[in-house]
């Protein structure tokens, strides 16, 4: 008689077989951890025994002669199909009925084990291709023909061991030989119309998505998302030997108590210095903000919404607080006591402030490296967490295989991601990235600057709240000083986490808002031409050699200047005119400098090295300037950031143009923010970065409206927001509700204007409804194709400036020409940092041509390479612009 030794679903790490049954017994335990016990269905049922029946079957089809002679044999061409989910989704269906679940129940089961190992359809059309006895589509074959092979060969060969399974699957309520019939020929049309009947109609099965019941979509994405992760969880165990028990799924959050003890340090420590008394009251106004937010943190656990709200102003450390409002709900609310919930989920816009988070995270929690407490997931982070036992005995890849299991699924108790992995794991995750989802139970999840989602995403954002409070019983704290009216609670306005916001930000009163005349004409009525129109208030926009010469006058002054760009020409255009107008210091070629002297021995520089070195060239009177914009590799910008900080903060005339991936987030601090015209939050983000911490008197931030830079039409804001009814027409007539010819307190931007501006976006009705159609249709193919950066099509451009990278480089040509493919990503994978995408746009040939000039990092690659020392870039580098498009590649080899 057959046995389950005979049948394996995997080969173990010294290659034995692993029988099929014990993979699924343990696949069903695992899925038994992550769906909570009081889940439930679209039809009232349990959804933890659903997801269990789920697990029991999902690999079924693996019990056929041509799926083992698949798996032990490389080469071998079976007879017969060698897959297995089709009709393991089939029995899936079939034992869901069997044990009495009803309505469109089965279907999910039936969609979960169906695409476990892919991505999940849009339902009705994929149930409408595989059901309907007319539909002529691979799907049909699938599902019915190859179906119907497998369970007549799976009958001949191993009847006993399919009736184990379904035995077990269906608590004794269904039978191997009634399962065979429904997958027989002379079945097979009525069988498949029960499967389709809750998402087609008709005689041809047609697909009708508004037949689908409310919560389904949302099932679906809980039961498939836990049977990924479950199956992925046990084949690593059982290939690698690597125990990845229950432990491994516990998250263990930082403690509320340790920021406390975090701040009796720093009050201690600053009790020992003679702080300057405006600098003392900030800190009092900070622990004032934090206390009381704590505080209200307790009551929101024991209110019935689960969204609230937290609104101070910039340089109030929002951040700080929120981790102690998000700790303090954890533990109030004693999701800790749970193995699979509990966690701290910190979601930001950018990419560029989530280190910054990070490393303020390790600092407060002493989180280290190992990722159990802390996991930094974005797309140039390593995202590994180290399981509980890691065995000696077992091989590095093994480990780190792991690792990257436990890391992807946010398994850690803290993890601080985007907007992007969160939000787009939750509409229309990759198989990869559904792992995520059943770490959101009990979770409490922080957006950092809300207002960044793009417009379209609001509704969308808003329904995917509901869906993470209201079926992974996850609380959200929305944080930001400009506050959206993006999220609902149940109708009703999100919980306030502080009280009464508008005292903060009278009393943080540090700086006026200035408009230039180029500005006031983006004012209705305001402009200089007397005009109405759009044109009307681009005409009178600041040309760049005045530009300069007002943020030169800044620097004769003595002043730190931060000057933010709404695009990357026209910063460029701008440190060009501040380069034929003051005598400054390029920091960015200090910088360039340093690392080519220190080059050959491998030294790396840092910050304190460069800001030291550029106050030492400095001459008398001699401004400091730092640019900064995309086309810098990451590790660069971080790097330039933090010089510019320290010499802002040490008293230098430093002038920093930017574009705007300095305006949220990052903790620098100038004398004057000048941002060219942007939405209303913008300007708010980017007076943050202004006497951030009362460093000053007064700081002042002026707006201006920068003119279009050589050979373009629009100014950069038209071409960034939009013409006609555009964001900054919001923002012209917000301010012009508070503007009177002289310059605006702080308070009146950031709260008044800040507020009608909202008021404004909202009657306007912003976001695409559609993409909240998708999730009620279950469209996950439309939602998979959302996305909320734009991605444009652009060329990774991997820029080399130190010998250790070079190197790198060397290795990754070398793994490739020795066929190390796993070992060729991972190496490609760390070049992340020194990484800058190109934009190529649809007809830009010129910009093509001149990047295929380039070297390509290795065959069948869009990978380039190039190396940024000096006199080996053939003009596509520098270290003022960044990576840049030489006018003619012929000309810059010649100079």
């Amino acid at each position: 008689m057959a046995d389950f030794t005979d049948r394996p679903s995997h080969i173990g790490p010294d290659k034995e077989r692993i029988p099929l049954k014990r993979h699924l017994d343990d696949v069903r335990e695992r899925a038994g951890w992550l769906v909570p016990d009081d889940a439930e269905t679209p039809a009232g049922n349990s959804l933890a025994e659903l997801t269990g029946v789920v697990a029991q079957v999902h690999d079924f089809g693996k019990l056929t002669s041509w799926f083992r002679e698949h798996l032990l044999s490389d080469d071998a061409q079976p007879d017969g199909p060698k897959h297995h989910a089709p009709i393991s989704a089939l029995l899936a269906h079939y034992a869901l009925e069997a044990r009495g679940f009803g309505g469109a129940d089965p279907l999910i089961g039936f969609l979960s084990v169906a695409k476990h190992h892919g991505q999940l359809p849009d339902v009705a059309p994929y149930v409408s291709q595989a059901a309907a006895d007319s539909a002529q589509s691979p799907l049909k074959r699938l599902f019915r023909s190859d179906a119907y092979r497998q369970a007549k060969k799976i009958n001949e060969e191993v009847p006993e061991l399919a009736e184990t399974v379904l035995d077990q699957a269906t608590n004794n309520s269904g039978s191997w030989g009634s399962f065979l019939e429904c997958v027989s020929e002379g079945e097979q049309a009525e069988k498949y119309r029960t499967i389709a009947e809750h998402a087609c109609g008709g005689l041809t099965l047609s697909p009708e998505p508004e037949k689908l019941p409310p919560g389904f979509y949302e099932s679906t994405l809980q039961v498939w998302s836990a049977l990924v992760f479950a199956d992925k969880a046990s084949a690593t165990q059982l290939s690698t030997g690597i125990e990845i028990g229950r432990d491994a799924y516990r998250s263990t959050p930082p403690k509320q108590r340790e920021i406390d003890a975090y701040i009796d340090k720093l009050q201690t420590e600053n009790a020992e210095m003679e702080l300057d008394p405006r600098t003392e009251q900030m800190n009092e106004r900070r622990e004032k903000a934090r206390q009381e937010v704590h505080a209200r943190a307790k009551e929101f656990v024991d209110d019935d919404r689960n969204v609230a709200t937290l609104t101070l102003p910039t340089g109030m450390g929002k951040t700080l607080t929120g981790l102690d409002a998000a700790l303090t709900v954890l533990e109030e609310s004693d999701m800790e006591s749970s193995p699979n919930v509990g966690r701290l989920v910190y979601a930001l816009p950018y990419t560029s402030i989530i280190d910054q988070v990070a490393e303020q995270s390790h600092e407060l929690f002493g989180t280290g490296e190992r990722g159990e407490r802390l996991t930094v997931d974005h797309h140039l982070a390593d995202t590994l967490v180290s399981p509980p036992d890691e065995p000696e005995s077992v091989a590095d890849d093994a480990v780190e295989n792991v690792a990257a299991l436990l890391g992807e699924s946010w398994r850690s108790g803290m993890v601080v991601t985007t907007f992007v992995q969160l939000f787009e794991s939750l509409a229309g995750p990759t198989n990869a990235r559904s792992m995520k989802l059943p770490s959101l139970y009990g979770s409490v999840v922080v957006l950092d600057e809300p207002q960044a989602l793009p417009l379209e995403w609001w509704p969308l954002v808003d329904r995917l709240v509901e869906l993470l409070t209201e079926e992974y019983g996850a609380s959200v704290i929305a944080m930001t000083a400009t506050q959206p009216e993006l999220l609902s609670a149940g109708d009703r306005e999100p919980f306030s986490l502080v009280s009464d916001p508008d005292p903060y930000y009278d009393e943080l009163d540090r700086l006026d808002f200035v408009l230039h005349p180029s500005a006031v004409a983006m004012l209705p009525g305001q402009n200089e031409t007397g005009g109405e129109t759009n044109d009307d208030a681009e005409s009178a926009a600041l040309p760049y050699d005045r530009a300069g010469e007002l943020v030169a006058a800044r620097a004769d002054d003595g002043d730190s200047v931060l000057a933010i760009c709404n695009t990357i020409d026209s910063a460029r255009e701008l440190v060009e005119s501040l380069d034929d107008r003051t005598v400054s210091l390029d920091v960015n070629e200090v910088y360039d400098e340093l690392l080519d002297d220190a080059d050959e021995s491998t030294e790396s520089i840092s910050p304190e090295q460069t800001r030291a070195e550029a106050v030492r060239r400095q001459r008398p009177g001699q401004p400091l300037l730092v640019h900064l914009t995309t086309r810098h590799r990451p590790c660069d910008r971080r790097h330039l950031i933090d010089v510019a900080s320290d010499l802002a903060e040490s008293g230098e005339a430093v002038l920093f143009v930017a574009t705007q991936l300095v305006e949220a987030g990052v903790d620098v601090s100038f004398d004057e923010v000048i941002r060219d015209f942007a939405p209303m939050d913008s300007l708010v983000q980017a007076a943050g970065r202004c006497n951030r911490s009362y460093d000053r008197n007064r700081g002042r931030v002026t707006v201006w409206q920068l003119a279009p830079p050589p050979n373009r039409e629009t100014t950069p804001a038209s071409a960034v927001y939009g013409r006609g009814e555009s964001l900054t027409k919001l923002t012209g007539q917000a301010l012009a509700t508070i503007y009177d010819g002289e310059p605006m307190p702080e308070p009146d931007v950031t709260r008044s204007a800040v507020k009608h501006y909202f008021d404004l976006l909202e009657g306007r009705g912003v976001g695409a409804d559609e993409y909240v159609e998708f999730l009620e249709r279950a469209e996950a193919e439309q939602l998979g194709r959302l996305s909320l950066i734009d991605e444009r099509p652009a060329v990774d451009v991997i820029v080399t400036r130190t010998a250790e990278e070079r190197e790198t480089v060397e290795q990754i040509r070398q793994a490739f020409r020795e066929y190390r493919w796993e070992e060729l990503d991972d190496l490609v994978e760390s070049t992340a940092d020194w990484q800058v995408s190109i934009p190529v746009y649809p007809g830009d040939d010129d910009t093509m041509e001149k990047l295929a000039a380039c070297e390509p990092l290795f065959p069948d690659t869009d990978r380039l390479v190039l190396d940024g020392r000096p006199g080996r870039h053939d003009g596509y580098f520098d270290a003022t612009d960044g990576v840049v498009i030489p006018d003619t590649s012929v000309e810059a080899r010649l100079l």
